[in-house]
């Protein structure tokens, strides 16, 4: 949404991919750095991954950036709604098949089918 060369660019571009992928450090905790206000950018997440670590074999942390375009509206003065958004991990090919098939059907012998005026 900014120009390249832009500071809010500079000193925020983790928010220029949607997904980054590092080995776990307990020192790398800010995907901006730790100053991001006085920095001149690239720390945080461009630094950390500049570094090719390797993610085999290890602890991973996966950092999600989703921006948020918000379109005002008569309804948010004087005070704004939030904002959400959210993602999911699902796995894809993770079974050869759907491993529920092969169950049993469950019978409830608390349920009760009764007759009714319109099952006849």
């Amino acid at each position: 949404m900014t120009s390249p060369s832009c500071a809010v660019n500079t000193r925020g571009e983790f928010a220029t991919k949607n997904l980054w992928v590092t080995s776990h450090s307990d020192d790398e905790r800010y995907p901006a750095g730790e100053w991001t206000p006085q920095s001149t950018g690239a720390l945080g997440l461009p630094e950390w991954t500049s570094k090719n670590r390797s993610v085999e074999n290890t602890d991973v942390v996966c950092w999600h950036a989703f921006g948020v375009m918000h379109v005002p509206r008569p309804e948010d003065f004087p005070v704004m709604p939030c904002e959400t958004t959210g993602f999911m991990l699902k796995p894809d090919n993770f079974f050869t098949g759907n491993p529920s098939i092969d169950l049993p059907p469950v019978e409830d012998k608390m349920s009760k089918e009764e007759s009714s005026c319109c099952s006849e």
